[in-house]
């Protein structure tokens, strides 16, 4: 786990987050542990997540059980996250799973390749 790093710089609205490292469900879960106690130490719950992480990329159903698992911890802080993947090599059919498994749980989370539509998103007022 030494290639793994993260960067968490605390703006006027929300968490900026980098993550980069081995693409592997441990660092997918990781970085969601690491997020979600930044997040109650500094008290803030709105997330833009920059993730570049290297090499292939975690099965669907890793991705499945490490999501499931993040989100249940986190359900109930009152977190909203944009997730922006800048590695192409992802499938959006992962991210689209990802996000679908953490919405289900009652974490509203979007998957995005740009971070400039992640963070309107991340912004804009949430429809209830």
């Amino acid at each position: 786990m030494d290639s793994y790093r993260i960067s968490i710089e605390q703006r006027p609205q929300y968490l900026y987050i980098t993550v980069t490292g081995a693409s592997s469900a441990e660092t997918i879960a990781r970085y969601i542990a690491d997020i979600r106690e930044a997040c109650m130490r500094l008290r803030v719950f709105k997330v833009l997540a920059i993730v570049n992480l290297d090499g292939p990329g975690v099965s669907m159903l890793d991705l499945y059980k490490v999501v499931v698992a993040g989100s249940d911890d986190t359900a109930g802080l009152g977190l909203r996250a944009a997730y922006v993947e800048l590695n192409p090599a992802r499938s959006d059919e992962n991210m689209r799973m990802a996000e679908n498994v953490a919405h289900t749980r009652g974490v509203p989370v979007r998957a995005f390749r740009d971070v400039e539509k992640a963070e309107a998103w991340l912004l804009a007022e949430p429809a209830h």
